[in-house]
């Protein structure tokens, strides 16, 4: 199987380096010196200059989009999905923020009756639209390794606690290589930890854990969403790695 993964981020690159154990690689990058720094054998500089296409990248059997929703977005995302075989099947690495300001708990379904909807909820629309077999994964905070929750930002104040919605990134490779294996499309997942700690209780145990300075909040009131993931969970048989954000360091 060809694995095409379009994007080589702190999310794709890790994503590669393990999928790269079973199945033929290939990442795009999006600058010279990225690709010079990029070690992984199969990689194609899919830039403005060469208007995003490479043959042999778009002659895969999965594509999987990993890049962040900035410049020309959903322009990119419609122009790769013209590149692809009838066969290629889509994975679209979506957001949790396609659900804006909703608090309590949240499941996949709320976003259906959205009118105005956020960037990435329109992005998943139209991918959908041209590929209705698109699997669509709604990550959550990325989160683990050298992305440590509370340490950008350290010492200054923010208005309310909140709960979190985080992801540690060994799960979105595992969550995703597991689909590839099932063959899983035309669904569409929340990808979140199951366990919705509180982003003070995150950040104050992460500057003892790391020695920064804490994080100060106006109100302790817990406030926001919780973005489930049971129908993955359910779905998929999945059993999380890291289940609980408050442990992704430990």
């Amino acid at each position: 199987m060809r694995i095409s993964i379009f994007g080589s981020g702190w999310l794709g690159k890790a994503l590669a380096e393990e999928l790269e154990k079973e199945y033929f690689v290939q990442v795009s990058v999006r600058t010279h010196s990225s690709f010079d720094a990029l070690e992984l054998p199969n990689k194609y500089l899919l830039d403005a200059d060469n208007t995003y296409f490479s043959e042999d990248f778009y002659k895969t059997d999965v594509l999987i989009i990993a890049i962040p929703p900035r410049g020309e977005y959903i322009a990119t995302l419609k122009k790769v999905i013209t590149y692809l075989g009838e066969s290629t099947h889509v994975i679209l690495c979506s957001s949790t923020s396609v659900y804006r300001q909703k608090s309590g708990d949240v499941y996949e379904e709320d976003s259906d009756g959205i009118t105005t909807p956020s960037l990435m909820l329109e992005a998943e629309r139209i991918v959908q639209s041209l590929r209705p077999q698109t699997l669509i994964l709604r990550l959550g905070g990325l989160m683990g390794h050298d992305r440590i929750a509370g340490k950008y930002s350290a010492g200054k104040a923010l208005t309310n606690d909140t709960y979190v919605n985080y992801i540690h990134r060994d799960d979105v490779v595992s969550i995703i290589r597991l689909c590839i294996r099932k063959g899983i499309k035309a669904r569409c997942y929340n990808v979140v930890a199951p366990i919705h700690s509180s982003k003070k209780t995150i950040y104050d145990t992460n500057a003892k854990r790391f020695g920064f300075e804490s994080t100060g909040f106006e109100s302790e009131v817990i406030t926001g969403k919780r973005v489930s993931s049971a129908r993955l969970i359910k779905e998929l048989q999945y059993d999380f790695l890291k289940v609980d954000p408050l442990l992704f360091w430990s």
